[in-house]
């Protein structure tokens, strides 16, 4: 991974091998900034007149990125269009992050933009580490360069604002990194039983309580409808309980949906490209369990209760039947009409038990639908406690990971109701959406705060959306680890 650290030595000392400057759109094209500015003429630039002669095109537009060799510096020369905002410049990092890759040396002034440095600077970092992640075919085919931070005034390199900044960038970079390796792992062989072990070594290395369930646990405990949907598989299930902070009444509970791979069970999924990239099922789960982890890292005080229930969901002889019911942790019963819902099945287990655990609030977080038809760049919230829906759109928004509210109707639970159990898994002759997912979880929070996140659209994308590549993104570990690091709710 790509190293980054704040300086205050000019960049003719530093000797990079390439520098990243920062432009803006304007009407006649590319804007640079004085900090810029100053950087070109330390190399002996007027950067006019080289952008004139070798990037006339170069429109600073949102992203674009612009790479020029002048040889009479010796040195790469990486224009990045930037907008304005926190996002503007971790979407800026990121796509200076690609066209920097394989160089040794680098600086830049992306993190000198705006009012608010430290902010600037974590933005900057996590884009410029999340946008040179590699997935692990393409480990090894550059070298990790390193990127010093070029800063306006002398004595902000020893500013702890900053430095605790990059700190939190890079445990929130890290963190994503991660998801990002397990969910891109094939699910033939991240299976339960070995994503429980990777969540529970990395658990036990950021000082994390870790227990990891097992089947007769789960029976006991009264996860009816985990062990329903795991019952398809060869694989047994598995729920990892993560514990951090002080044992006391404020507890923040958490739960990911774990399902390692998806098939749709008996109602198999019909459409091709759905299904092959259904081992990113269990982005859910791999996102709470960094964040809690990360949380720990940066000494997080927050008392943190997560539920994470892992299982595959596969059509074997002993599977779920449409019709089937199944019981869950406070004794409620739900009829399973499409067991491709499973998502929410499990979700129910984990809200369920935590809610009677004595979690003051819970957050629970699946790829269940399409998060709410906002596409890739945005996770639906549903919740029944505003105050706690707010706090977790604050936190996506500070953390670069941006949600939106839809709303939560009561009126629908109507379509959910059973004449054999308590409810359905799915309303029938309506269409299945993250509204209707999010109506039935909300059933199971009784009576807490509860707050639901869809990541469907984020987690993993289908094809490429600048500056984001093919696969997966790890949405929404940033967000989370803001919730649990940010003021208490």
């Amino acid at each position: 991974m790509t190293s980054v650290q704040l300086t205050n030595r000019g960049v003719a000392a530093l000797r990079p091998d390439a520098v990243v400057l920062v432009a803006s759109a304007g009407a006649r094209g590319a804007v640079f900034d004085d900090a810029s500015r100053d950087v070109a003429a330390a190399l002996g630039l007027d950067l006019d007149a080289v952008v004139r002669r070798h990037a006339p095109a170069f429109g600073a537009a949102v992203g674009e990125t612009c790479a020029l060799v002048v040889p009479s510096c010796g040195v790469t020369v990486v224009l990045v269009g930037v907008a304005a905002g926190l996002a503007g410049v971790a979407e800026a990092a990121m796509a200076a992050a690609a066209a920097i890759r394989g160089h040794r040396r680098v600086a830049t002034t992306l993190a000198g933009l705006g009012t608010d440095r430290p902010a600037a600077v974590r933005a900057c970092v996590e884009g410029l580490l999340i946008g040179g992640y590699r997935q692990r075919a393409d480990r090894g085919a550059r070298p990790a360069g390193a990127v010093s931070l070029l800063l306006a005034a002398p004595d902000r390199a020893a500013d702890p604002a900053l430095r605790a900044a990059v700190r939190t960038a890079q445990a929130a970079a890290a963190a994503t990194s991660w998801v990002r390796e397990l969910v891109e792992r094939p699910a033939g062989e991240l299976v339960p039983s070995v994503l429980a072990e990777e969540i529970r070594a990395r658990a036990g290395n950021a000082g994390v309580r870790v227990r990891v369930w097992t089947p007769r646990q789960l029976a006991t405990r009264g996860f009816g409808a985990t062990l329903g949907v795991a019952a398809g598989s060869a694989q047994p299930p598995a729920v990892v309980e993560l514990r951090l902070g002080a044992e006391r009444r404020d507890v923040l509970g958490l739960a990911g949906k774990g399902i390692t791979f998806d098939s749709g069970g008996l109602d198999l999924k019909r459409d091709p490209d759905e299904i092959a990239w259904m081992k990113s099922d269990m982005a859910g789960a791999a996102a709470v369990a960094a964040a809690v982890c990360a949380a720990a890292e940066l000494g997080a005080s927050r008392t943190v209760h997560a539920v994470l229930p892992l299982t595959e969901n596969m059509p074997g002889s002993r599977a779920l039947r449409p019709g089937d019911v199944v019981t869950h942790p406070d004794g409620r019963r739900t009829e399973v009409v499409d067991t491709d819902s499973e998502g929410r099945l499990v979700l129910a287990d984990a809200v369920a038990h935590l809610a009677r655990s004595g979690a003051r609030c819970i957050v629970d977080v699946g790829t269940l639908t399409d998060g709410g038809g906002l596409g890739h760049l945005r996770w639906g919230c549903w919740g029944n406690a505003p105050d706690l829906v707010a706090d977790v759109l604050r936190a996506g928004t500070a953390a670069g990971e941006p949600g939106w509210e839809l709303p939560l109707l009561p009126r629908y639970r109507e379509l959910f109701r059973s004449g054999v159990a308590d409810l359905r898994n799915c309303a029938r002759d309506v269409s299945d959406t993250a509204m209707m997912a999010a109506t039935y979880l909300s059933t199971f929070a009784d009576g807490v705060a509860w707050a639901h996140v869809d990541n469907g659209g984020t987690a993993y994308l289908p094809a490429a959306l600048a500056p984001w590549p093919e696969g997966a993104t790890g949405s929404p570990t940033r967000a989370l680890l803001e919730l649990i690091t940010s003021t208490p709710t």
